[in-house]
């Protein structure tokens, strides 16, 4: 498929036809003013590199972004047609002028699950297009498996590792998905999405929220996260009970 948005349909039919949602607004007037401002008292917090300014687990820190996870949360599980999810990560992205090209990948490729079952839910905290690096995404290809991590292979003995490349060239686009400044969209840990140069000289923030099935068990051997790094955890052990739950 290569049309934005996505056929007219529910966000659950969207969702299952083509690996990704148009939500609408999730936040308020009042709610996006909340999220810029708790992003800018975390800012100096966050991982700088070429392509952006991240910071991890924002919720945790700020009262405020814990306050709205229900809220876009059960936007998330309408969307992905399930009656609940859980947050297993968020983070916060500023990518500014100049922000570097963020590759093809699959999100699940580095969440440390035994499944992909889930979605993220990308909020534009600022109006986001193909000037300043809106995401971009290859639709339908989330039913077609797991391929490869772009990057963060481990050594040879990666279980990704033996997984087959990512089926895309440098001249295979995508097609990109203008958001709206408190709007969002959802889409499935496996649909192939990236996020070019910004271009322009406005700077675009985004809230990623990772949503997960309540059924997913960790599975560090899977992949790198931010999230690897609590210990202790094993194959098979539950998320955690104080992990954010989103119902609809």
């Amino acid at each position: 498929m290569t049309a934005w948005p996505p056929p007219p349909g529910s966000p659950a039919e969207q969702f299952a036809t083509t690996g990704a949602a148009v939500l609408g607004r999730v936040l308020d007037d009042d709610q996006l003013a909340t999220a810029r401002a708790a992003f800018a008292e975390l800012l100096p917090s966050g991982t700088t590199g070429g392509y952006a300014t991240i910071v991890h687990d924002g919720w945790r820190r700020a009262p405020a972004l814990a306050a709205l996870v229900p809220v876009v949360g059960r936007a998330a599980a309408a969307a992905v047609g399930v009656p609940a999810l859980v947050l297993f990560h968020e983070h916060l992205l500023w990518k500014p002028p100049g922000g570097e090209d963020m590759a093809w990948h699959q999100d699940y490729s580095y969440l440390p699950l035994d499944r992909p079952d889930g979605c993220t839910l990308w909020i534009a905290l600022d109006d986001c297009d193909a000037a300043n690096g809106c995401i971009y995404y290859q639709l339908a290809t989330h039913t077609t498996g797991e391929y490869r991590a772009a990057w963060g292979i481990w050594e040879d003995d990666d279980p990704r590792a033996a997984l087959p490349a990512l089926p895309l060239g440098e001249r295979d686009l995508g097609v990109p998905a203008p958001t709206a400044a408190g709007h969002a969209i959802a889409h499935h840990t496996l649909t192939f999405h990236r996020s070019p140069a910004n271009r322009s000289d406005r700077p675009r923030r985004a809230w990623a929220l990772s949503f997960v099935s309540p059924d997913a068990r960790w599975w560090p051997r899977h992949a790198p996260h931010p999230r690897s790094a609590v210990a202790p955890r094993a194959a098979g052990d539950p998320l955690e009970a104080d992990l954010p739950r989103a119902a609809r």
